[in-house]
C-alpha cells in the first residue's frame, strides 16, 4: 500500500465554485482502489450509471499506472488516478472507499481508510487469513458501522427467494437440520482462476476463501447461524503440476494446439483493453497457464461445517466441471427444500433454476424462482440500491458488516488450515469475536 511512488501525473480534479461546488457538495465522493474490470465495472461506470446522481467518483488507485490511465477512460471519468493510497486519501478527500484489490491486500485498504474515519466498501472475501481478519475486526470496532462487504450474491433475486422460502415454510417444514450444497465450477470458469493470481493462497487464500466465501455467506445468512468448526479436504487434480506440459501464458505457448485449455485473450476486447495492453507495467499475465508449477490453490475440496445451531452442512466445490452451477438442499424436521441451478457463466442471464418444496407423507411443491437482470444473476444491482439507495424491507435484506464478512472468510481460512493441518479448526480458535 505504502510506495515510493508519487500519484500519476494527471489533474486533480475537485469541486470548483459556484454552481459545480454546490452540486458536488451535494454528493457522496467515492474512491475506487484496484483498476481491475470488477473496480472500473461494477464500482465504476455501472454504479455511476445507476446512481450518478448521488456519487461524485473523485479517485482511482492502482499501482499499474497505464491500467488507472485505461480506468478512466473506460468510466468516463475526470476524476484524478493515484499510485499512492495514502497521498490519495488527503488530497482527493473521499468519504467512502470501494476496496476492490488483490484479496491479499484488502485488509491494509480497509484499516487505513477506517483509521481515516471514512465508510469502507470491500469486495469479498474481506480478508484471507486469521491475522488479517482480526486487524479489520479490531478496526471495525473502533469505528462501527462504517464496513460493508459486497456479498453480491445475497442480493440476487433467486437467493433472495429461497430465504423467504426457507422463512415462510418454517412452520411446515419444521427447523432445518442438515445442508448438503455442491457447487460446480466448469471448465472455462473454472480454469480462469488458475490463470490468475487466485492460484496463489498468499495472494487469495485460495478459492476456499476468494470463491466458496461467496458459499459460506449465503449459508450463514440463509440459516441465521454461525460456523463453529470445520473439518476439510482439499486437493489439485487437473491444474498446476498435474498438467502433462506448461509454459508462462498461452499466447507464446508451444504446446497451444495440443491443450484443450488453450485460452486466446486476444478474442475478448475487455482483457485486452484492460489487462495485455498494460501488463509491461506490472508483468501481470491475464492468460497465464493453468499448469504452472507455483499453483497450490486446491481445485478439488469438500468440507463438513457445523453451525452453532447445531445443523451441520457437506459443502462441495470443485473446478473443472462439464458444467457450471450449484444444487443446494436444506433437510428440514418434516420436509426438504431443494434448488437445482445450472448456468454457463455467472455473469450471463442464461441456464435454468429449478426450487421444489416436499414435505414428509405429503406432496411435492415446485417454486417459480427469479433469474434477476444484470451482473451475477441480479445481485450487483440490487446489492446498489441496498447501500445507495435504501428502501424499507425485511431485516434479513440488511447489508452485510464485518462480523458478517469475518465469519464467511473465518470458514473458508478454517477449511484451507484443515486441509494442510489435517484436523478440525474451530472458529474461536482463529480469531477474538465480540
Amino acid at each position: 500500500m505504502k510506495t515510493a511512488s508519487a500519484a500519476l501525473a494527471l489533474p486533480l480534479v475537485l469541486p470548483g465554485a459556484g454552481r459545480e461546488a454546490r452540486a458536488h457538495a451535494s454528493k457522496r465522493r467515492y474512491a475506487v482502489v484496484g483498476t481491475g474490470l470488477r473496480g472500473i465495472r461494477m464500482w465504476g461506470r455501472e454504479l455511476l450509471q445507476r446512481h450518478g446522481r448521488a456519487l461524485d467518483l473523485v479517485a482511482l488507485v492502482d499501482r499499474n499506472g497505464k491500467r488507472a490511465e485505461m480506468a478512466r477512460g473506460f468510466i468516463k471519468t475526470e476524476a484524478p488516478a493515484f499510485a499512492d493510497f495514502e497521498r490519495m486519501l488527503t488530497e482527493a478527500r473521499p468519504d467512502l472507499v470501494a476496496v476492490c484489490t488483490i484479496d491479499a491486500y484488502h485488509a491494509d485498504y480497509i484499516v487505513e481508510a477506517l483509521d481515516r474515519g471514512l465508510e469502507v466498501i470491500t469486495e469479498k472475501p474481506m480478508v484471507i487469513d486469521a491475522p488479517q481478519c482480526q486487524r479489520v475486526l479490531d478496526a471495525a470496532a473502533r469505528h462501527p458501522g462504517r464496513l460493508t462487504v459486497a456479498f453480491n450474491y445475497r442480493y440476487a433475486p433467486m437467493h433472495q427467494k429461497l430465504k423467504e422460502v426457507l422463512v415462510g415454510m418454517r412452520e411446515t417444514l419444521g427447523r432445518v437440520t442438515s445442508v448438503d450444497f455442491n457447487w460446480y465450477l466448469d471448465v472455462s470458469h473454472g480454469s480462469d482462476y488458475f490463470r490468475r493470481w487466485h492460484r496463489r493462497k498468499d495472494q487469495s487464500g485460495s478459492l476456499w476463501v476468494h470463491k466458496a466465501t461467496h458459499h459460506f455467506d449465503l449459508v450463514n445468512w440463509w440459516l441465521d447461524a454461525e460456523p463453529v468448526s470445520v473439518f476439510a479436504r482439499g486437493t489439485i487434480e487437473r491444474y498446476g503440476r498435474k498438467g502433462a506440459y506448461r509454459h508462462t501464458h498461452c499466447r507464446t505457448c508451444p504446446h497451444k494446439a495440443a491443450c484443450p485449455f488453450f485460452f486466446d485473450v486476444t478474442r475478448d476486447e475487455r482483457l485486452m483493453m484492460v489487462y495485455v495492453a498494460n501488463e509491461r507495467e506490472d508483468g501481470y499475465l491475464r492468460d497465464g497457464c493453468i499448469f504452472r508449477e507455483d499453483v497450490d490453490a486446491y481445485d478439488t475440496m469438500s468440507a463438513l461445517v457445523t453451525y452453532d445451531s447445531g445443523v451441520t452442512m457437506a459443502y462441495s466445490l470443485n473446478a473443472f466441471m462439464p458444467f457450471e452451477g450449484h444444487r443446494i438442499a436444506f433437510n428440514c424436521e418434516r420436509g426438504r427444500v431443494e434448488v437445482r441451478h445450472f448456468d454457463v457463466q455467472p455473469w450471463q442471464q442464461n441456464g435454468s433454476v429449478e426450487c421444489h418444496v416436499t414435505t414428509s407423507f405429503g406432496s411435492r411443491e415446485a417454486i417459480e424462482v427469479p433469474i434477476g437482470e444484470g451482473g451475477h444473476w441480479g445481485g450487483d444491482p440490487v446489492l446498489h440500491d441496498r447501500i445507495f439507495a435504501p428502501t424499507p424491507g425485511p431485516g434479513y435484506l440488511r447489508l452485510p458488516d464485518a462480523r458478517a464478512g469475518a465469519l464467511s472468510c473465518l470458514t473458508g481460512i478454517a477449511a484451507r488450515l484443515s486441509c494442510e493441518q489435517g484436523r478440525e479448526i474451530r472458529i474461536a480458535d482463529l480469531v477474538r469475536m465480540s
